[in-house]
């Protein structure tokens, strides 16, 4: 299946003046918090010996809290106290790990001998370094800085958590609560500890226990400390690392018949808190979709750090980007959530879908296969197959022209025919309200008997044949009076709508039923481009086979109708009044899109010198001497990571004389950016930042209006550089091409833009894609190929690029106007 690019316009719109938060003068030792007043007994605070109740209980008085500061936004200009950071390795990409909730108690507190334990110095200096240790988030109930319902949100974690560890040192009927609570719900992953008891109560006498040691104060032993980091470590990593069959919980263990739920029923909505950064993703990935900004779904998605809501935020993210006919980035989506979870049944199938739009048919049948092997029950998967021998039946014979042989050849290979039915059968006796696949079986089966009708020898049938001509009438009357139950009862979808529609082009008796049938199943697409090119590629198949024609072409011009209009509504939101009147044109190929990166021009504040002022026509050349390589023309697309004072700029300046559309990717608001990265440069350089910004082919995008503010620990430029990369990938990473000004030295430059600038070539080379080099001590190759003959952006014989640009540019200039 052919991979169609999208990518959205952005209306022109103020940049708002985002606030820059300073670090405090007194940073906490431990984290980057402050601390909160001190809880009052009304807050479920604990009293001085523990109650019998299921409620959790919080901090001591004593225990200081601490709420998170909301990110830093960094500039250019860093004073010593704050460059450091920026001086740091960071990975290429966020880091997210198992999330770990710890069950114990909170403060201090006594056990059955009147031993004292402190419970909070235990999780500070033992429990939370040594599950961070060994790659885990470790969360505790008070940790929770945001209002809501503690006992939900702690219910949420015992339920949903990758991995628990409960410290049974002393009996707490919270903890035993909480114990009980995840043995009976969850079969794996968690771990026990205890300090000094002699003896575990009889329910979980068998229970394996990892002891650890505490002075008659209650803290940690300075003396084993170490050595107890290193016992709780081995076992958490062990649990954790274990095969996908072991069970840790006794429960799991003593009732072997007992089935563990699926996490998504597990979810309450009362737990807001818990479910926050989900919500606040699904709304911007929603607009993004929506806008088709490809950059923004890839950043949000990647930046989810709770693995508890990660399965469903990538499940989300990989529809979105194959709706968007992104099929190669769907498919890495769906690859990462195996990663989290192998036995994902939603993630595996649609691994499966996208291997074979991708044309990787063999690798898609064998993760079928596996799929049925282990879930034989799994309709989905069997109609995924379905579908993967209906495309291999059609690809032996829609490359024939000849409309007679074409028939002949599809008849010829009719065996791949009869196992795509069989296969639909299977799917569709599974589930009866799954239709999908019961009228692909249909449609197949009386393709499958018309050919027969023609070109079969009627001396010698084959018994598949006659076993499909024989069900044939029966397959139909049950779809009809199914779909027309369920439809009438209002619970249709568009997968639903549209399959009675099909069902309509293979039994009507007159055209309108066809038009009506598909005109309501448009009513819920949703205006989703694959949905409708999915429809329209089971009426091309009919078509090309000569099967009802005037049925068919009925059910064509509905849907192509629908695209026409909705392209031109789309080129109307993105050229302002006007319609283009070529908007139902069949799309143009589209050409390269170009990422560039590169230093910003010596100035007071950069400590090293990687472009002084009288280099800049030599890099200029350079650059047009990369585009002309690839004869940069309006086809093509533009994206930097901002426009600072030196080699960005005149990139931009580079590709609008070409009629080339840039898309400029800040990492702040415009003023704080002009101000540190194009003000250093001189007023020259200002004054040719603003001539840009408002050319009609330039857009801008600004990551705090766009995909929100950076998480606690990220770094906003860096964020930026991923952010304009994914986004670069719109149509497909062999289309991009990372043009970079840069020296080609590997260690840690000092200067921010110069780390960024290395930063984004390791990104690119991560990613897969080409790198366009231009050193700029190393300028005579460059050089030379620039002095050669220019290629012409727009032949005389091809004016249309020439007529592309000027509409292009009248139709912004009315909009940023």
């Amino acid at each position: 299946m052919g991979l169609k690019s999208l990518f959205g316009i952005k209306k022109k719109e103020e940049p708002t003046m985002q606030p820059i938060s300073t670090p405090t003068a007194t940073p906490a030792p431990s984290s980057e918090t402050q601390p909160q007043a001190t809880p009052t007994p009304t807050a479920m605070q604990p009293q001085a010996t523990s109650t019998p109740t299921a409620t959790p209980t919080t901090p001591a008085p004593a225990a200081v809290q601490e709420t998170k500061k909301a990110p830093e936004i960094k500039t250019l200009d860093l004073s010593p106290s704050t460059s450091t950071d920026d001086n740091k390795a960071h990975p290429l990409h966020p880091e997210h790990r198992p999330h770990a909730f710890v069950i114990m108690p909170f403060g201090k507190k006594k056990g059955g001998d009147g031993s004292l334990y402190d419970f909070n110095a235990i999780y500070t200096q033992l429990i939370k370094p040594t599950l961070e240790s060994v790659g885990f988030e470790s969360f505790r109930a008070d940790e929770e800085a945001s209002s809501g319902d503690i006992l939900t949100d702690m219910f949420q974690e015992l339920l949903l958590a990758d991995f628990c560890l409960v410290d049974m040192s002393i009996d707490n009927a919270n903890v035993f609560y909480e114990l009980g609570v995840r043995h009976a719900f969850r079969k794996r992953g968690i771990v026990h500890i205890q300090a000094g008891r002699s003896y575990m109560p009889f329910d979980i006498f068998s229970v394996r226990t990892i002891p650890y040691h505490v002075t008659p104060e209650g803290i940690p032993d300075p003396e084993f400390l170490e050595k107890d980091k290193a016992a709780i470590a081995r076992i958490a990593r062990a649990t954790w690392s274990s095969e996908p069959e072991r069970i840790h919980s006794p429960v799991f263990n003593l009732l072997t018949s007992l089935q563990e739920a699926d996490r998504r029923s597990l979810r309450t909505p009362l737990a807001a808190g818990f479910w926050r950064e989900y919500n606040e993703w699904r709304e911007r990935v929603t607009i993004a979709q929506r806008q088709k900004r490809i950059g923004d779904i890839l950043l949000l998605t990647e930046e989810i750090k709770n693995p508890l809501i990660k399965e469903e935020a990538i499940a989300e993210a990989g529809r979105a980007l194959a709706n968007l006919g992104r099929n190669e980035l769907a498919l890495e989506q769906y690859r990462k959530g195996l990663e989290i979870n192998s036995r994902n049944p939603f993630f595996r199938r649609e691994e499966a879908l996208h291997l074979n739009r991708l044309g990787k048919v063999d690798e898609a049948i064998v993760k079928v296969e596996a799929i049925m092997a282990d879930s034989p029950s799994d309709g989905e998967a069997i109609a995924y197959l379905g579908r993967i021998y209906k495309e291999m039946w059609q690809d032996s014979w829609k490359w024939v022209k000849d409309p007679t042989a074409r028939l002949r050849t599809a008849f010829d290979s009719y065996h791949w025919l009869v196992i795509a039915i069989d296969t639909y059968m299977r799917g569709y006796r599974i589930n009866l309200n799954q239709f999908y696949p019961g009228v692909n079986a249909l449609t197949l089966s009386t393709m499958l008997v018309d050919l027969a009708d023609r070109f079969e020898d009627p001396q010698s049938p084959d018994p598949d044949i006659q076993f499909v001509r024989a069900n044939l009438d029966d397959l139909r009357g049950s779809l009809i009076f199914a779909l027309d139950t369920y439809i009438d009862e209002e619970r249709a979808d568009y997968w639903t709508l549209v399959s009675y529609a099909e069902l309509k082009v293979l039994t009507a008796k007159n055209v309108n039923e066809v038009v009506r049938g598909y005109r309501k199943a448009l009513t819920a697409s949703r205006r989703n481009t694959f949905f409708l090119q999915s429809s329209l590629f089971t009426l091309e198949m009919l078509k090309s086979l000569d099967m009802r024609s005037e049925y068919v072409e009925a059910g064509i011009q509905v849907i192509q109708e629908e695209m026409r209009r909705m392209r031109k509504e789309e080129a109307a939101e993105e050229n302002g009044k006007a319609v283009d009147k070529k908007a139902d044109e069949p799309k143009r190929q589209e050409g390269y899109v170009f990422l560039f990166t590169g230093y910003m021009v010596n100035n007071s504040k950069k400590k090293e010198s990687h472009f002084p002022p009288e280099k800049e026509d030599d890099i200029k050349k350079a650059i047009e001497a990369v585009l002309n390589k690839h004869k940069a023309g309006p086809e093509n697309l533009a994206v930097t990571t901002g426009m600072d004072a030196g080699s960005e700029i005149i990139f931009v300046e580079c590709c609008v004389e070409r009629g080339i559309p840039v898309r400029a990717y800040f990492p702040f608001a415009e003023a704080p950016y002009v101000r540190d990265f194009v003000s250093p440069g001189g007023e020259q350089w200002v004054e040719r930042f603003y001539k840009m910004r408002n050319h009609p082919l330039v857009d801008e995008f600004y990551q705090p209006d766009q995909v929100g503010l950076p998480k606690e620990g990220d770094n906003v430029h860096e964020r930026n550089n991923r952010w304009a990369l994914y986004s670069a990938l719109v149509r497909g990473v062999d289309k991009a091409r990372l043009i970079a000004v840069w020296d080609g030295k590997n260690e840690t430059p000092k200067d921010l833009d110069a780390r960024l600038v290395k930063h984004m070539v390791d990104l690119m080379r991560d990613t897969g894609g080409m790198v366009e080099h231009i050193n700029p001590y190393k300028l005579s190759a460059a050089l030379l190929e620039a002095t050669a003959p220019a290629v012409e952006i727009a032949p005389a014989s091809a004016p249309v690029k020439k007529e592309k640009t000027e509409a292009l540019v009248t139709q912004k200039s009315k909009k940023k106007k």
